[in-house]
């Protein structure tokens, strides 16, 4: 019989009826939870040992960790033939990287990034930089600053590398036959850099001019760029103007003539052949106007068959054009969205120095230094949220469409808060506002309105009102129609006649997330996409894809996966279609819930049903489609496989891998991850992943780590991210001797905490029943949410060793009423409908906050206790750290807890990350595996001033 204690009985849990628990002395209790004739076994799982030889392996150092490359950066050619992408280490020096995707043929760029093709892909530019070496070994920021910071050519049928010295910046014209180079500031106080162009195939070099901006045409030949110049009838006098230069004819074209005034956001048409820009007055630092001062903007529009730049009149009433958003085209290069902010106040002058000593007692003058904040009660955002907005409620605006053809300006929207959801649709738009609930967001999260407008008459009609702000609406392809969820169904919206109707009705399946638990409305899974022919919609349930037809019928498009417990979702592998064309093929991605495989599926919509064109036990992630080659790019992983990127054919009988970042590894002592489950006291069915190192063997029980959040059995087949941070790396703990733990934990409303201990001892219990946990050496970790839980848990427990709570929570009643100081968001919504899922007001009911803060039952942990936190941490408030620490100090327990100053929620400063991964190794090696503890541990650390 497997036990645990719960060591109060004001804190003992209600099991539901299925546990039963015996008193024993000093009001104690040992309870069991006994399984009924009802509760199913466990799956049969045999976890066998290791057939993988360590002689030739070793453990992996946190040296070795750092050194572990992720891909970053990728992007192809125009013609798909060429893949650039960066190798960046978790510390160290990247590598640039071009691969041929039809040949495989490789070329590297030691010590670069931020690498792109030209249309061809028959040349690559790479920024760069120093060494890390040669950074760190730098005296000082003006010493680092003189280090190298280049650009690297590469031609990719070659790879003869050329470099260019001292480069900012870089790009390549739209028809691939010239790099665009901008050289770095000299000074700090420099307004303009050096912009050249090089000739790729002879490498002749053009001086553009010393600029302040610069565009590139994503198509054909043309560069835009702002010119500084001075005036000519005064050099201090900095005048600029917009310059056009065509790689074409190498010629250079004035688009504007000199000005005092300000040229910025130069954005070209997609197809090349137009250019708007803005234009306004220049910041007045004397009078207070900076970068982010709202001053009136003109637009300026230049048409290629016109060959002529000139401004636009754009007025409207009460509002000025905004620099503070970009000038955004369409694809079709019909319209323009730009930003409109009220016309702003006019700002009052300083008051003058007093000149006399009644000025010096005047009370408007000593007013005038006051420091004020008032957080009024209805307030829309509390202040803190608007403190920690504020600059971007600066750059709030609201959208308008301007239509070239006729040069119509249509307001879209009279209210800043309106948030465009963009979209390449040419008749209407949606547009989500969430004003009238911003002081519900306090308590209750956050909701929206979404609004269907026309984008040729800007008339609004309301698609919903007061839905989650994780439900959107999704326009049909001709703007028409809007489908969204509310209440459980799927509704349409008609904007001919402004009507709302349910679809999808006789499908009898739930479109909600059916494992939700937190005391708020689940969120739906989701829309696939629109058919071409705006007849039906795709839509998701939590396995299969439906057609729901406008006309109010549907199918089950998928059919087998609620059977299967297979997931399907759409592969969207055009981005710019609006919609599907009915008699389209279509790539599914899959997720099996039971076993955690995935793969991927072909769909017709002409025939229901699927067809599988590769699955495996691994996990598969589409790049990218390839239509071009008739083929993806895609990534497969397991807990030994690194997700590398590789090319497969349209139906994937050809696959080829085309990266290897981490040969390395071959040298490691790594693991297997393996799959079981258990049942929690009331019946409930959980799985976890339980990972095994190299050389595991199974006839002898291992010190176990268990690390969590809420649901990680869906980690079964995933590549652990190999950096040093907060979390404990799993191959490194391997290579420790470890077994590393990842359970699901499922939660009841109202009780976070013991919901836990529920899910996670039954869990603890079966791997010592298999054999493989010595219940004397079980180490719980977690971070945040699964900090909280691990300062609960110890409360109810003395199964583990030892623990590590990073970032907890300890007590909901001072948490409930605090500040997430990042965000400045309050705390309370987390608690009645979020994460914390107490589902009431502390004011309704006080019981569940007291039952839940592990501060209040500090005196019943045993648990030695090591405690992370970061005294700028923005989303728990360190304080929590600091009363669950004195609670156990108070109570003289086995407590440290490590706080690391100015640092954030999860840590930032790499010295901090890698001291912070040491200590808990150390900790766990001492409880789990009896080695001597650290002197950390023993006698603590004084008090440090750091500079």
């Amino acid at each position: 019989m497997k036990t645990w204690l719960i060591k109060n009985n004001k804190h003992l849990r209600q099991s539901r009826g299925l546990a039963l628990c015996l008193v024993v002395a000093m009001g104690t209790f040992a309870c069991s939870q006994l399984p009924t004739a009802e509760t199913p076994a466990p799956t049969a799982v045999v976890i066998p040992s290791s057939s993988t030889a360590i002689d030739a392996l070793r453990p992996l150092t946190l040296s070795d960790v750092m050194q572990f490359r992720e891909i970053k950066e990728r992007s192809i050619s125009q013609n798909q033939r060429v893949m650039v992408y960066t190798a960046e280490p978790d510390y160290g020096d990247s590598s640039g990287y071009v691969v041929h995707l039809m040949t495989g043929q490789q070329f590297s760029v030691a010590y670069a990034d931020r690498g792109q093709l030209n249309k061809d892909g028959s040349f690559a530019l790479f920024r760069q930089r120093a060494s890390l070496l040669q950074r760190e070994q730098a005296s000082d920021k003006e010493a680092r600053d003189a280090l190298p910071h280049d650009a690297v050519l590469l031609n990719t049928e070659n790879g003869e590398q050329t470099l260019y010295s001292n480069i900012e910046r870089f790009a390549f014209t739209g028809d691939g036959r010239f790099a665009v180079l901008l050289q770095r500031k000299a000074d700090s106080k420099d307004t303009t850099q050096l912009l050249q162009a090089v000739e790729l195939a002879s490498g002749r070099q053009f001086e553009l001019g010393q600029v302040t901006e610069f565009s590139v045409a994503d198509e054909g030949s043309l560069v835009a760029f702002v010119e500084e110049v001075s005036d000519t009838d005064d050099d201090s006098l900095r005048l600029q103007q917009v310059q056009l230069w065509d790689a074409a004819f190498e010629r250079q074209f004035e688009l504007t003539p000199p000005s005092e005034s300000v040229f910025q956001h130069l954005r070209f048409s997609s197809d090349g052949k137009q250019l708007v820009f803005l234009n306004g007055k220049r910041a007045d630092k004397e009078n207070g106007n900076n970068a982010t001062t709202n001053i009136a903007q003109q637009l300026w529009h230049w048409p290629a068959e016109l060959n002529k730049a000139e401004p636009l009149e754009l007025a409207m009433d009460g509002w000025i054009l905004s620099h503070q958003q970009t000038p955004r085209w369409s694809d079709d290069g019909l319209r323009v969205f730009l930003g409109f902010r009220p016309e702003p106040h006019k700002t009052e002058e300083p008051l003058a120095a007093p000149e006399t000593e009644a000025d010096l007692f005047a009370t408007e003058r000593l007013l005038a230094d006051r420091r004020l904040q008032v957080w009024h009660g209805q307030d829309e955002r509390i202040n803190p949220q608007q403190k920690a907005e504020y600059q971007q409620a600066q750059k709030r605006t609201a959208p308008a469409v301007l239509w070239l053809e006729n040069e119509q300006l249509v307001a879209l929207s009279d209210d800043i808060e309106d948030r465009l959801y963009f979209s390449e649709h040419s008749e209407a738009v949606l547009i989500s506002n969430g004003r009238p609930y911003l002081q519900d967001m306090t308590w209750d999260g956050r909701f929206h309105d979404v609004w269907h407008v026309n984008l040729r008459t800007g008339e609004r009609q309301q698609v919903f009102a007061r839905n989650r702000s994780v439900e959107r609406a999704h326009l049909s392809p001709s703007g028409r129609y809007a489908v969204y969820q509310q209440g459980g169904q799927w509704q349409l919206f008609d904007s001919e006649n402004g009507s709302h109707r349910v679809i999808g009705a006789d499908a009898n399946v739930s479109w909600l997330d059916e494992t939700h638990d937190r005391p708020e409305p689940a969120a739906s899974y989701g829309v696939a996409d629109w058919l071409a022919d705006e007849s039906a919609v795709l839509v998701y349930d939590r396995f299969d894809i439906w057609q729901l037809q406008l006309d109010g019928s549907s199918r089950n498009l998928t059919q087998a996966g609620r059977d299967e417990q297979q997931r399907y979702r759409l592969e969207r592998t055009d981005p710019k279609a609006l919609a599907i064309e009915p008699g389209t093929g279509l790539l599914l991605s899959a997720f099996n819930e039971e076993d955690k495989s995935y793969g991927f599926y072909q769909l017709s919509l002409k025939e229901p049903g699927v067809q599988p064109l590769v699955a495996d036990t691994k996990r598969f992630d589409m790049v990218e489609a390839l239509p071009e080659l008739g083929g993806y790019l895609y990534t497969e992983q397991s807990f030994r496989q690194f997700p590398d990127i590789w090319w497969a054919n349209a139906d994937f009988t050809e696959r080829r891998q085309l990266t290897d970042v981490n040969p390395q590894q071959a040298d490691f002592i790594w693991g297997d991850s393996h799959l079981i489950d258990w049942y929690t006291g009331d019946g409930e069915r959980l799985q976890g992943v339980v990972i095994t190192p190299d050389g595991y063997d199974a006839s002898k029980p291992y010190p176990v780590l268990v690390y969590y959040y809420e649901q990680f059995s869906q980690r079964l087949h995933h590549f652990n991210q190999m950096k040093v941070n907060h979390r404990p790396n799993f191959p490194f703990y391997l290579g420790q001797d470890y077994v590393v733990f990842l359970p699901d934990v499922r939660f009841r409303e109202g009780a976070p905490g013991p919901s836990a201990t529920e899910s996670l001892l039954p869990g603890i219990d079966r791997l010592i029943e298999l054999g493989i946990a010595d219940p004397g050496a079980i180490g719980l970790h977690g971070h945040s949410w699964s900090g909280y839980q691990t300062a609960f848990v110890v409360t109810e427990t003395d199964r583990f060793a030892a623990a590590v709570a990073g970032a907890p929570v300890s007590n909901m009643t001072s948490a409930y009423s605090g500040i997430r100081w990042q965000t400045g968001l309050a705390r309370l919504f987390q608690y009645e409908t979020g994460q914390s899922r107490l589902g009431v007001s502390m004011y309704e009911d006080l019981k569940p906050y007291l039952k839940n803060s592990p501060v209040f039952f500090a005196e019943r942990i045993n648990t030695p206790m090591l405690i992370q936190f970061g005294d700028a941490d923005g989303a728990v408030p360190w304080e929590q750290g600091i009363e669950y620490y004195l609670a156990l100090r108070r109570l003289g327990k086995d407590v440290v807890m490590l706080h690391y100053e100015d640092e954030p929620h999860h840590l930032q400063r790499y010295a901090n990350k890698l001291d912070y991964t040491i200590k808990m190794l150390e900790f766990f090696n001492h409880y789990l595996k009896g080695e001597p503890a650290p002197d950390w541990w023993v006698e603590g650390m004084p008090y440090q001033k750091y500079d």
